[in-house]
């Protein structure tokens, strides 16, 4: 007969494997509060998640994963200088995201949030950003933008892998699009940011 310490034990293994499970819904999205970015990777813990709407009508739904020491940053710049991965997702809940509509949102958030020094040196960086986003983002894709330390950052489609950006500059630039002074929607801002 197991004692009662060992049952305890078994009981705390069994909700600490739950909490990895677990998961949460936002217009319809389900989104999972842990995620890895590499096979046997640290887990990324959910920030916060937001929706963009339009005329009431979700358009996507965004989410920021962080490491657990990130998850303690207390300014924005702390999150986006940390040096752990990091995994920024977008749902497409709207019919189609055309790239051309990505591509200029993305661009102006990053054009918004840098000076004109740091946008030369990101210049060829975002034009390898913009070259990845060909196709349109149809409902129910799910798209991965993750930094991988020691390689950069990943953009993947529905799980497949489309290109990869060396280093850590070019992601620290796409976070502040989201979570600089000049957001490309204060609301989602703070959502993501969990405040």
């Amino acid at each position: 007969m197991k004692s009662t310490k060992s049952i305890l034990i078994s009981v705390v293994a069994l909700l600490g494997v739950s909490s990895l499970c677990c998961a949460k819904e936002l217009a319809g999205v389900t989104i999972e509060e842990v995620v890895t970015v590499s096979p046997g990777g640290e887990p990324l813990r959910l920030k916060g998640a937001a929706i963009k709407s339009n005329a009431r009508q979700a358009i996507y739904v965004g989410g920021l994963y962080l490491q657990d020491e990130a998850q303690k940053a207390k300014t924005v710049e702390d999150i986006v200088s940390s040096e752990g991965a990091k995994r920024f997702v977008l749902y497409c809940q709207n019919s189609t995201i055309k790239p051309e509509a990505l591509i200029r949102a993305l661009n102006l958030g990053i054009t918004a949030n840098h000076t004109e020094e740091e946008l030369n040196e990101l210049e060829p960086m975002v034009k390898q950003f913009n070259q990845i986003w060909s196709e349109e983002i149809h409902q129910g894709d799910k798209v991965w933008i993750d930094f991988l330390p020691g390689e950069g950052t990943q953009i993947s489609i529905n799980g497949e892998a489309k290109g990869l950006i060396p280093g850590k500059t070019f992601y620290d630039a796409f976070l502040k699009t989201w979570l600089g002074s000049k957001p490309l929607n204060a609301s989602m801002k703070k959502q993501i940011l969990g405040s």
